[in-house]
């Protein structure tokens, strides 16, 4: 294995030469993930669902009655 530094612009750019001559499979690790930030997202739980739709199904709540063990719910 060997590390070439580089940089990356929607494609990898290597900044050193690389001492491998024909063609081989490569490994990208992004060192620095910068974080794109949504000016729409305010950290609620409304933002998890801005492009929520309903699909209008609708399951009945079933009552298991009280717990008799180790069960929880």
């Amino acid at each position: 294995m060997i590390t070439i530094k580089g940089k990356y612009d929607g494609i990898a750019v290597t900044l050193e030469r690389s001492p491998v001559i024909d063609e081989c499979d490569v490994i990208v690790t992004f060192l620095e993930t910068p974080v794109l930030n949504d000016p729409s997202d305010d950290g609620s739980l409304a933002y998890l669902f801005k492009n929520y739709s309903d699909d209008g199904i609708r399951e009945t709540i079933v009552d298991f009655g009280k717990a008799v063990g180790n069960e929880q719910w």
